[in-house]
């Protein structure tokens, strides 16, 4: 018999938007169910089996919403109905405390320092890559391993913007024996 429990759940929002991150690796026949007040997530990694349900503090736009899974975490994009209210003050209705739910700090931002922040803390979730609700999980054009991967910056251009500096920054020939001499 399989264990169920529920994976950690962080979130975070912006305006118009809440961000769920479900942290289990290698999350495989997730089945969601959103409505406009709920979700519903089932998915099973390594013999066990993940679950869990929240019901919103307010309502989402199924439509508008989206996931995906990528391997590490299934993220997901819930767009709100009300885009003109303030933050929501928390991500369920029930006043009580869920154990596997936590706020994502490192999305985190202020309702106040939203406009002047812009999409802090959101550069990894590109909205191509997720996939509607009522898609049913799969692309159709979507290609068997193709990935796209992280740009590698290069540690030499680094080391030499590093070396330049602390050339900048170090006295020339000349002024090293004009400052002893001062000294």
């Amino acid at each position: 018999m399989q264990k169920t429990i529920a994976p950690i759940v962080k979130w975070s929002q912006r305006k118009d938007n809440v961000f769920l991150t479900v942290e289990v690796r290698d999350l495989k026949d997730e089945k969601v169910d959103l409505t406009s007040n709920s979700l519903k997530f089932s998915a099973t990694a390594e013999g066990v089996n993940y679950t869990f349900e929240i019901n919103f503090f307010a309502e989402v736009v199924v439509e508008e919403s989206k996931w995906t899974n990528y391997g590490l975490n299934v993220r997901f994009i819930l767009s709100k109905k009300d885009k003109t209210a303030s933050y929501w003050t928390r991500l369920i209705k029930e006043t009580h405390k869920l154990q596997y739910l936590q706020v994502d700090w490192t999305k985190y931002i202020d309702e106040d320092d939203e406009a002047e922040e812009g999409g802090k803390g959101l550069d990894d979730w590109d909205q191509n890559k997720f996939q509607n609700f009522d898609q049913g999980g799969a692309d159709e054009d979507d290609e068997e391993g193709e990935e796209e991967q992280p740009k590698e910056g290069n540690v030499d251009d680094l080391e030499k913007e590093e070396e330049v500096q602390k050339n900048d920054q170090a006295p020339k020939e000349g002024e090293q024996e004009k400052q002893a001499e001062s000294n």
